[in-house]
């Protein structure tokens, strides 16, 4: 893949999220608490798998932190910081 797009990334998280995730009707765009919406802990390791499925990368957990994934905008911009670093 090359150089990522964070406007896509944001709209295919956000879309993955809506149909796979949350509840039907649940209000979410790239700047929504993720805890506030309904992710958990289980929820974020599915997001990671469909990170490193659609996108080819694989998040250390140590990017995992409360401020990387705290929204999808956050998540998004840790992405693209651990994709450019690779």
């Amino acid at each position: 893949m090359g150089k990522l797009d964070t406007a896509m990334i944001g709209r295919e998280l956000c879309s993955f999220l809506k149909t796979e995730v949350l509840a039907p009707g649940v209000h979410l765009d790239e700047d929504a608490p993720l805890a506030e919406v309904g992710v958990d802990s289980f929820s974020l390791m599915e997001l990671v798998l469909f990170i490193e499925r659609r996108f080819g990368i694989v998040l250390p957990m140590a990017a995992l932190t409360p401020d990387n994934v705290r929204s999808v905008r956050a998540l998004g911009a840790c992405l693209v910081e651990v994709a450019s670093a690779a």
